[in-house]
């Protein structure tokens, strides 16, 4: 079996050194903690894996660790994954062990109105995203705003370049990734609700135990987690990432191959 390991939610280059770092010390507690349980060495990767397609890994039986949004656990391509912690992050101002999205628009436009209907364009990153998909329908819907056009951008990076370059109004961001993207030109206009962070997750048929997987992210981040921002972990499971269903009246609006949030297998 061909094991497998990444961190991919918040990859981006300015957090890659401190994602090394947190792989390698975690990669010596798992081997701390496992060498009593096993007469031999588990053949754990050296470096994440920042190259196999997500969908991939996640079917991969030798899938360490990894993570996904809450949706994502609801979706066919990931029902071989169990989530098995969720991060308390250090840079955001809300409840331990949740997260919210900022909603954005390109700086100098008039944040959208009621009045404007039918003329906001929304983008989002993935139908199966809470931060960049629920979480801007949500908020539209609370505020009165109902566009009439959603494009789908592949990434919350790729999501503020549609906007900087005029092609979309309105997206929501991750805000733990935001301190780590190419935010020119654009500006916060709100603030999502809270919801449970993404997990950390691993293959149901991994050869390491939930359990001394989760004892392993404990002490790795008490070594290691200030360079990534996460000041620990608490326990989940699946009933912690109730489906997020968006507005039944947004489903039309999804792009052509687009998904809604959480289809239900």
């Amino acid at each position: 079996m061909s094991l497998v390991a990444s961190l991919p939610w918040y990859d981006l280059p300015p957090l890659q050194p401190g994602l090394d770092t947190f792989w390698s010390v975690l990669r010596n507690e798992l081997h701390r903690l496992s060498a009593p349980l096993s007469s031999y060495r588990l053949p754990i990767p050296d470096t994440l894996d920042r190259h196999t397609p997500l969908v991939e890994q996640w079917t991969n039986p030798g899938l360490l660790l990894s993570q996904c949004c809450g949706p994502d656990l609801f979706t066919p391509q990931a029902r071989g994954l169990v989530p098995i912690a969720r991060p308390v992050f250090s840079d955001l101002d809300c409840t331990p062990g949740q997260y919210f999205s900022y909603i954005v628009s390109a700086s100098g436009r008039e944040p959208a109105s009621p009045q404007s209907a039918g003329t906001v364009r929304f983008v989002i990153n993935s139908a199966s995203s809470r931060s960049g998909c629920a979480a801007l329908f949500e908020w539209a819907s609370a505020n009165g705003i109902d566009g009439d056009q959603v494009l789908l951008s592949g990434g919350h990076a790729a999501s503020l370049e549609y906007l900087r370059n005029g092609a979309a109004d309105l997206a929501a961001i991750d805000a733990h990734s935001w301190p780590l993207l190419d935010s020119r030109g654009i500006t916060i206009i709100g603030r999502s609700t809270e919801a449970p962070a993404p997990p950390f997750v691993m293959h149901q048929r991994s050869p390491i135990h939930a359990a001394l997987m989760y004892e392993a992210l404990s002490d790795t981040i008490q070594q290691a987690g200030a360079s990534i921002n996460i000041e620990a972990v608490m326990s989940t499971c699946s009933q912690t990432y109730h489906p997020i269903q968006i507005p039944v009246a947004w489903h039309a609006r999804l792009p052509v191959g687009a998904s809604p949030c959480c289809v239900l297998v």
